[in-house]
């Protein structure tokens, strides 16, 4: 367990199915065979954005006014929503879309990476 702001946290985390295969495609991308590499390399490359997102609470904690969206602060920190193409599917299109987004997130087969998950599942 982990102290936080918000109490003791476990450090397990259960993510969204799309969010996972994000996850998992960016680790492969990137040949790590461990989730915490990956995420200390997110928190690397954005280390400019929390750096100003803590400045900005700090700033705005000593004035006595409170940052309006927890969301937005999220957003900011990850970058990956600044990325993505915003789509508006059309009507009745919305599963042909969804399908579309799948195919295109899928990444190329990585033997090693897949072999080193099933091995970590099998662990668990």
């Amino acid at each position: 367990k982990i102290n936080t702001a918000h109490g003791l946290r476990d450090r397990r985390m259960r993510l969204s199915l799309e969010v996972a295969r994000k996850f998992f495609d960016l680790q492969d991308m990137l040949g790590f065979d461990k989730a915490s590499k990956t995420v200390e390399w997110l928190l690397i490359k954005s280390k400019i954005a929390i750096k100003e997102l803590s400045f900005g609470l700090k700033h705005s904690s000593s004035i006595g006014a409170h940052s309006g969206s927890s969301v937005s602060e999220c957003e900011v920190v990850s970058g990956i929503d600044n990325e993505l193409p915003k789509r508006k599917p059309s009507n009745g299109g919305v599963l042909k879309e969804k399908k579309k987004n799948r195919v295109l997130h899928k990444s190329p087969f990585h033997p090693l990476a897949r072999e080193s998950r099933e091995k970590a599942r099998a662990k668990a």
